[in-house]
């Protein structure tokens, strides 16, 4: 069977998994599913910026967190309660947010920028920590965040049903993704990553390429926020912190940096072993570490690059 046929069959088991089989599965499954989902349109954003752009963040989760938070308070303080507004709110936020974060970030270069990233996610979570407390009641957090009523005859607080929305929201995401990557805007991205001062001789304006990825990482960080938001029913300060930003980081090591599959692979065997492993010890963290040490010293291209190569490798011959 030629590689085209394998991917048709693939793609086939996958959408028979994903929109047959999980619906009817137990509540558990639909609830690590969801998660999983959520997870990886967080890390996909991660990968849009580091993996294709090659620009590391110590502050995405400035995004997810600030959609998430901007989701909380616009809902239980009842200030706005329809959905499609809230949502455009949170995205035109988080936009905003990442464009005048981008501007000053990425005036500098590598492990700088890396470092300011880092800065802007304390300075953020230091607000809604301290600053905002009266809003956002600091270690608290906010709970009792409501499912949201898109106006259809089917409710969302149907556990089904809100797979089957999230489920649509995250293949949007990663088919927007699967655009960019694949035009002359992601070409350009990946010339970047691979020598920006090549992509500069050539008369392209990398600053700008730069700052439009970042501010579109930043609206795809922020769909996932929101969506946890509505999910979770609760958020906190932890959103924000800046561990959250590498632990995505994480995530798309372990699945492939700048492979399209990645983000969701990562997020599936991070999601799935933390349920796993925390079910039987309380030190996730430690084998969380393992985990990434592997990866990064045997299977350098993570997951995704590991199936990749599988066809590649020769069988040896028998002597």
């Amino acid at each position: 069977m030629t590689s085209d046929k394998w991917k048709w069959v693939f793609y086939a088991v996958l959408g028979i998994v994903l929109v047959i089989l999980i619906p009817l599965s137990p509540r558990y499954v639909q609830t690590l599913a969801i998660s999983i989902i959520i997870y990886s349109i967080y890390v996909c954003s991660t990968n849009l910026l580091t993996g294709y752009t090659g620009l590391v963040s110590l502050g995405q989760a400035i995004f997810w967190g600030s959609a998430a938070y901007l989701v909380a308070i616009l809902t239980t303080h009842g200030v706005v309660k329809n959905f499609y507004l809230v949502f455009l709110i949170a995205i035109l936020s988080v936009m905003i947010i990442g464009a005048a974060f981008g501007v000053l970030a990425l005036r500098a270069k590598r492990l700088y920028f890396m470092i300011l990233t880092f800065a802007f996610g304390h300075v953020v979570w230091s607000i809604a920590m301290y600053a905002l407390q009266p809003v956002t009641y600091g270690f608290n957090g906010i709970r009792d965040i409501l499912r949201p009523d898109l106006g259809l005859s089917w409710s969302l607080e149907n556990n089904s049903n809100f797979y089957y929305f999230t489920l649509a929201v995250g293949a949007l995401c990663f088919f927007i993704v699967s655009l960019i990557i694949h035009s002359p805007f992601g070409r350009i991205l990946v010339g970047i990553r691979d020598n920006e001062h090549r992509m500069i001789a050539l008369g392209c304006n990398t600053f700008l390429y730069k700052f439009l990825s970042y501010i579109v990482s930043a609206i795809i960080a922020g769909v996932g926020g929101i969506l946890f938001a509505y999910f979770n029913g609760y958020v906190n300060p932890s959103e924000l912190h800046w561990v959250w930003s590498g632990e995505a980081l994480m995530m798309m090591f372990i699945g492939g940096i700048g492979t399209f599959w990645g983000p969701a692979l990562g997020a599936l065997v991070f999601t799935g072993l933390r349920y796993w492993v925390s079910a039987y010890t309380m030190y996730w963290f430690g084998v969380e570490g393992t985990i990434f040490v592997l990866v990064v010293l045997f299977f350098r291209g993570g997951i995704s690059g590991f199936i990749t190569d599988l066809p590649r490798r020769k069988i040896p011959s028998k002597p």
